[in-house]
């Protein structure tokens, strides 16, 4: 690894800085320092410039034993907004945030199955925006900064989608529509480094160092994070787990290549695990994969024998997936996220805590919690609004990278997470050793 300049550490300095007082609210310099192991004078320093660009301000002051009042500084939300988009397969959602990454308001549109090009993807981003910004007294010039998600695999540096399987393309450039399209510098990533970095921020970065984010909806993936940094690859498509091989020589997958993780566990592969075990169900007519999923889930609950099965199978190969990837990582927490989730948490979860431990090694197993959420959709959009947030920072000469876009110095990366305060989040549940990560804080 490249030796860090001390540009690099400074940004790093900068970025630990931002997450105290996010973290915290209202903090003051003494609690920064505390939480995040700089020293006073570095902390001095950093607030002052965060002060100076109009980040932070002063909240108030509060009384110390035998000396001056302290004072304490928390994010100015009214600084201005930040637009956090995400492009889905299915739909293109907009949040509208404050700097404090409050949500202040949201639009959504639900894009028809099949193929899209950046034109139609920027004009229905600009259908969205309108009324947003209407509702809110803003225009396009407003707005501090703007994260875009994409699907699939995203050159974020040059601002080309170099591959999303599920429309088909491969190598399209999308920064300049997406510019026009919101009327505001953009910064565009993937689901995947969105997922991940929302998770740092706000999830289980709060208490592990080492995890993964697992992401299943219409296509699969995973963030990987490794001491307390976001793995990118060389290529910025580091977790393209959704493509590993699960069965060999299995399913077809939109990559064009065979028996990969997506083509068993995402939502297509859902349906058809249900085409091979009952061919004339009637809910292979649903062709809407949300709704697919859903009336599934209500099936097996009515006791129909082969959506059981479907949830079943779907499990073991979702066991199976989730078992590569502890044996290869070895990571403390794995946060299965997804609005497949929020339709069928419950079955997978059951039928995952049956069958991982037969998929892990014995000493991965011991030492990794597996949690179950619903917030994959609102972690994408505040890992998006998070890489904004760093983006305008950047413009203003403050740049405070958590997930180091590729276009930052190869040897920066982000270190620091908050320290541990307690166990991780109830929805988390360790493996039946009963001695993961979690528990053992």
């Amino acid at each position: 690894m490249a030796t860090k300049t001390s540009k690099d550490i400074r940004n790093e300095s900068r970025f630990m800085v931002l997450r105290a007082v996010y973290s915290f609210g209202t903090v003051s310099r003494a609690q920064i320092a505390a939480e995040t192991g700089l020293s006073a004078a570095t902390v001095t320093t950093l607030v002052g410039e965060l002060l100076r660009a109009g980040v932070l301000r002063e909240a108030g002051r509060i009384s110390s034993r035998g000396g001056r009042p302290t004072a304490t500084f928390q994010v100015d939300a009214e600084r201005g907004r930040l637009i956090a988009v995400d492009v889905a397969e299915t739909y293109v959602r907009l949040d509208l945030y404050d700097l404090g990454l409050g949500l202040v308001d949201r639009e959504e549109i639900e894009l028809e199955p099949g193929e899209q090009t950046i034109d139609s993807v920027s004009a229905t981003i600009g259908a969205a925006l309108g009324p947003l910004l209407s509702r809110n007294a803003l225009r396009s010039e407003d707005l501090l900064h703007a994260g875009v998600s994409m699907p699939g695999q995203v050159d974020a540096e040059q601002g080309v989608d170099v591959f999303a399987p599920n429309w088909g393309w491969r190598d399209v450039p999308v920064l300049e529509a997406l510019r026009e399209a919101i009327g505001a510098p953009v910064r565009v990533d993937n689901p995947l480094m969105a997922l991940a970095t929302g998770e740092l921020w706000f999830g289980a970065g709060r208490f592990h160092r080492d995890f993964v984010t697992v992401n299943l909806g219409t296509g699969v993936g995973a963030g990987i994070i490794v001491d307390g940094h976001l793995l990118r690859g060389r290529g910025n498509s580091a977790g393209e787990w959704g493509h590993t091989t699960l069965v060999w020589g299995g399913r077809s997958c939109h990559c064009g290549r065979k028996g990969c993780v997506e083509s068993y566990i995402g939502a297509e592969g859902v349906r058809v695990t249900l085409e091979e075990i009952a061919p004339d169900h009637e809910l292979l007519d649903v062709r809407h994969q949300r709704a697919f999923i859903e009336q599934l889930i209500r099936a097996e609950a009515a006791g129909d024998r082969a959506a059981h099965d479907v949830l079943e199978r779907t499990g073991d190969y979702l066991a199976a997936g989730l078992g590569n990837l502890v044996n290869l990582l070895n990571p403390e927490h794995v946060s299965v996220l997804g609005w497949i989730t929020r339709y069928a948490g419950a079955e997978l979860q059951e039928r995952v805590r049956g069958r991982i431990r037969q998929e892990c090694l014995p000493g991965p197993a011991e030492r990794v919690s597996i949690g179950f959420a619903e917030t994959a959709a609102q972690h994408v959009r505040l890992g998006m609004a998070v890489l904004a947030l760093e983006g305008f920072l950047a413009d203003v000469g403050l740049p405070s990278a958590s997930s180091i876009p590729p276009s930052a110095s190869a040897s920066a990366s982000a270190v620091g997470t908050p320290r541990q305060r307690g166990a991780a989040p109830g929805a988390g549940w360790v493996l039946p050793s009963g001695q993961g990560a979690a528990a053992r804080r």
